[in-house]
């Protein structure tokens, strides 16, 4: 996963948790105002209720008429007289029914009664000469409000979460903008391309300072390897010049030798012994000079374009410059085309070290096949 994609996932998280615990901070501050609310009105209605009127002077309602609380009366008994029902007078709630348990609940706090319909219940006795009055509120509505409240919270925090996370995303991508350029530029610089530098982001940045830190650092190691490969090709260069004026004197060091050793056959052992370690030691000079020699041809070559061409063509001609020189030879020649890519005139070297090497070192009457 790439560092954008990380910082992105990371913002979202971090503002999905922070609105989550902000709705869920505002939701239940609203619901504990929402009962407070409903409580207080519950308390007003206990506290006026007048129990005495209501139970013997019963006024009916019009049938729109809407009662937000319910009343009642305790017996003694524990028995409930509803005194007046909550909801439309023509089609009134049924009062809840309370426990003993309940009913003693209720006097202590407000208390929440489920149901057929959940109700808001709280008892008291404003008198001790008066009865116990029970008043009670539906909660139909205030709990459909409270679940609407609570899809609409999740919905804003669903709603900033994926803007933010949007959001983040573009800041993170415009961000990262110059860091592109920089990979891009440091690709190209692996490849080969020694000249090109990485693009200067915004001085006084974090990433200002990177690219100018990598400017100057891939400048040094330009300068560096341009010496190296100036000092690479001084050095080929000393090595053939060198290798080709040594040639020369062993030449002619191999020639005396050659002169004295034929020249003085009475010559004592130990000049003897001289001379032929002198000739030996030459051979082995030469050798070397020669190793030299093709390993600098060997580098001249690996800096070249190899091109296609028969290889069977180059065969045929020096094995018929073979036959013509040795026509006594058995010389049988199956040869097909064989395209490669190579260096041609390697490879007539090549060839022609073989002929040379059959001509001198086997039988004049040697087959080659």
């Amino acid at each position: 996963m790439s560092l954008r994609s990380r910082i992105t996932i990371l913002t979202a998280l971090l503002i999905l948790f922070s609105t989550a615990i902000l709705g869920a901070f505002v939701y239940f501050t609203a619901s504990r105002i929402q009962y407070q609310t409903i409580d207080n009105g519950l308390r007003s209605a206990v506290a006026d209720a007048r129990i005495q009127n209501l139970a013997g002077n019963p006024r009916p309602a019009p049938p729109d008429a809407y009662s937000q609380i319910a009343i009642g009366r305790v017996n003694r008994d524990n028995t409930i007289t509803v005194l007046r029902q909550a909801g439309y007078a023509s089609d009134p709630l049924p009062f809840p029914t309370l426990t003993a348990v309940q009913l003693a609940q209720s006097q202590q706090t407000a208390i929440t009664v489920p149901g057929e319909v959940t109700y808001r219940v709280l008892a008291r006795q404003p008198d001790p000469k008066r009865a116990m009055a029970v008043a009670a509120t539906p909660l139909t509505d205030v709990e459909s409000n409270l679940k609407q409240f609570a899809v609409s919270i999740i919905a804003a925090v669903a709603l900033v979460t994926i803007i933010g996370a949007l959001t983040s995303w573009a800041v993170v991508r415009k961000f990262f903008r110059p860091v592109d350029a920089m990979v891009d530029s440091a690709q190209a610089i692996a490849q080969g391309d020694t000249k090109r530098r990485v693009p200067t982001a915004q001085p006084g940045t974090e990433l200002g300072e990177l690219s100018v830190a990598l400017n100057a650092m891939i400048g040094a190691l330009t300068e560096s390897i341009t010496r190296v490969e100036a000092s690479e090709v001084q050095l080929r260069k000393f090595v053939s010049n060198a290798s080709h004026e040594i040639r020369t004197p062993l030449t002619v060091i191999r020639g005396y030798v050659e002169l004295l050793q034929n020249e003085s056959p009475d010559a004592s052992d130990l000049q003897a012994r001289a001379l032929t370690r002198i000739a030996t030691e030459s051979h082995r000079l030469e050798g070397l000079v020669t190793q030299l020699l093709v390993l600098e041809n060997m580098d001249a070559l690996a800096q070249q374009e190899f091109a296609a061409f028969d290889l069977s063509q180059i065969v045929h001609d020096f094995f018929e410059d073979l036959n013509a020189l040795n026509p006594g030879r058995p010389l049988l020649l199956d040869l097909g085309s064989c395209f490669i890519n190579g260096e041609p005139n390697a490879w007539r070297q090549l060839v022609s070290n073989l002929v040379q090497n059959i001509s001198r070192h086997t039988p004049p009457d040697g087959a080659v096949e």
